[in-house]
């Protein structure tokens, strides 16, 4: 094995055709320059916080604890508890490849989740080319790997804020490379580390290791041994270790995503929920096919920057089977969004599914017309990815809303920022804070960061309840859009009317307020020559 990965890693070194570098070095480098800008023009919202704070604790000697994701659980949202110090992100999630990038954090900072999602997608798209070199002529391998970085279920994903399914389609196209060459140590390294990611990426690995079971006969009893563990490795995450730390996943996520199957049933992980699917057939066609208009548009949307070829792959149809289930039968307008960072479960069945197809397709490439309804098609998703502004990672440039018009330029949005800079610079290091969303990437570094409004109480490690030291919040912030979107609206409503809450009960002062954004602290008077600037902040208009 060691050979192997040695030999591996030496190829991915070796000179890359100009025009893939080109796209490997213009990806790279709109990934970076967006992941920058979200964060210092405090565009990036609640994950980033989250999982920042998440490195942070582990990092600090609590792996997994974080107050932000407390905000989650069933006991904060269903049961409406205060959050939990001390409660464990893992109950949620088993991201345990996030956590080890914690070390990262005495090097990088605040920086190093971007850095590390923009690395690893970069360097998947890179993986693609060099397994493609090996079945196809150079020219088809570059056109695949270029569709890959064009693509809007990899752009999206790359713009959005930091999240632990950055490192499927990496691990996935190892994993499914290893199959193809029959080795069974690195199959066994890939797919370790694949489900490492989190708990539902076995899901991921089962469609593959089925595909070789199907479709790759010197590597049957390596697909086997894939899908066994894939569904051990699900089935014991789900079933027996994370209830051990929560019963979130049952009582708040199953039931949020498959509402429909888990009707009338208390609790229940992953195999409540296959056991139900079996169970109603029927109920499970209608989720399958509805809403149909929706869901064939998202399957010509992902398959578009590949020309539509995997409608028409069979090693598509094995490879994606299981990935593709899940949205296809989860509740919510997101299930279906092409560049939400869902459809990263995807993104190794279409693309290596493709490069299998065209083994055996290769005189349809050498047709003019084809190439270039390829590269009208890779053009239209290119296109339709960035004016659709996924995550309004593009604000700066493409307006919010044309009809009316909402537009935060690129000297506004540096004056916002600089307001809010200075606010949470007026923060403590170590304090326990509450802060609405765009302020919170920037404190999410502590043992206590909880989301203003909705929270400014936590649970203490002995269950004691406490306020909050320091409030930080930016009313203002939600100004341009709030004739826009119902959810900038109601935020800004609700600071205004807790803020007004908790300055005249006392528990708060003012200490310092700028431009619509305000600093406040327990137990301290509030400074007189504020009230003006703090009366306009809270205006109703």
């Amino acid at each position: 094995m060691p050979e192997a990965l040695r030999h591996w890693f030496g190829a991915l070194l070796r000179p890359y055709p100009v025009p893939l570098r080109w796209a490997a070095v213009l990806f790279f480098a709109l990934g970076l320059l967006v992941q920058w800008w979200r964060l210092a023009s405090f565009t990036a919202s609640f994950d980033q916080a989250l999982f920042y704070q998440l490195l942070w604790s582990t990092w600090q000697g609590h792996p997994f604890e974080s107050t932000l994701s407390s905000e989650l659980s069933a006991a904060v949202t269903v049961h409406d508890l205060p959050p939990q110090l001390g409660y464990l992100h893992i109950a949620q999630h088993s991201n345990l490849l996030t956590v080890m990038a914690a070390p990262l954090l005495s090097l990088l900072g605040l920086w190093t989740l971007p850095l590390l999602q923009v690395v690893l997608l970069t360097a998947a798209g890179l993986v693609l080319f060099r397994m493609a070199q090996e079945v196809l002529p150079e020219p088809l391998a570059v056109r695949l790997a270029v569709a890959y970085f064009a693509a809007g279920t990899v752009i999206g994903p790359l713009v959005e804020n930091y999240h632990d399914l950055c490192a499927i389609p990496l691990l996935g196209f190892l994993l499914i490379r290893s199959l193809l060459k029959h080795r069974w140590g690195t199959t066994l390294l890939w797919l370790v580390l694949l489900c490492l990611v989190r708990q539902d990426a076995g899901i991921t690995a089962f469609s593959i290791g089925l595909w070789a079971l199907v479709r790759c006969p010197g590597s049957r009893r390596q697909g086997l041994v894939v899908m066994i563990y894939s569904v051990a490795y699900v089935a014991l995450l789900t079933a027996v270790v994370q209830p051990q730390f929560g019963a979130d996943l049952s009582d708040r996520f199953m039931q949020e995503k498959f509402a429909p199957f888990m009707a009338g049933r208390e609790g229940g992980g992953t195999l409540v929920l296959l056991q139900s699917m079996l169970q109603q057939p029927g109920l499970l066609l209608r989720e399958l096919l509805s809403p149909p208009g929706r869901t064939l548009t998202f399957l010509l949307a992902i398959a578009l920057p590949l020309a539509l070829i995997p409608l028409r792959s069979v090693d598509v149809g094995l490879l994606i089977a299981a990935p593709l289930f899940v949205p296809l039968v989860s509740q919510g307008m997101s299930a279906l969004s092409v560049t939400l960072r869902y459809v990263m479960f995807l993104v190794p069945a279409l693309f290596a599914g493709t490069m299998l197809w065209w083994q055996t397709h290769l005189p349809l490439f050498q047709q003019r017309g084809f190439r270039r309804c390829w590269t009208g098609a890779l053009a239209l998703s290119l296109v339709l990815t960035l004016t659709s502004n996924p995550y309004r990672s593009f604000s700066a440039l493409i307006p919010d809303s044309f009809d009316p018009w909402v537009h935060v330029s690129i000297p506004g949005m540096l004056r916002r920022a600089a307001t809010a800079r200075e606010m949470v610079d007026l923060v403590p290091p170590l304090a326990s804070v509450a802060a609405d969303t765009p302020l919170l990437p920037r404190l999410a570094g502590r043992e206590v960061a909880l989301r203003y409004p909705r929270n400014d109480t936590y649970r203490d490690r002995d269950g004691q309840v406490r306020p909050v030291d320091w409030i930080a919040a930016f009313p203002a912030y939600y100004h341009p859009y709030r004739q826009v979107f119902k959810t900038e609206r109601g935020v800004e409503r609700a600071l205004r009317e807790r803020t007004r809450e908790q300055l005249t009960s006392g528990r708060y002062g003012v200490v310092a307020c700028r431009d619509g954004a305000f600093v406040l602290r327990r137990q301290v008077p509030s400074k007189p020559e504020l009230a003006g600037c703090i009366d306009r902040a809270l205006a109703d208009s």
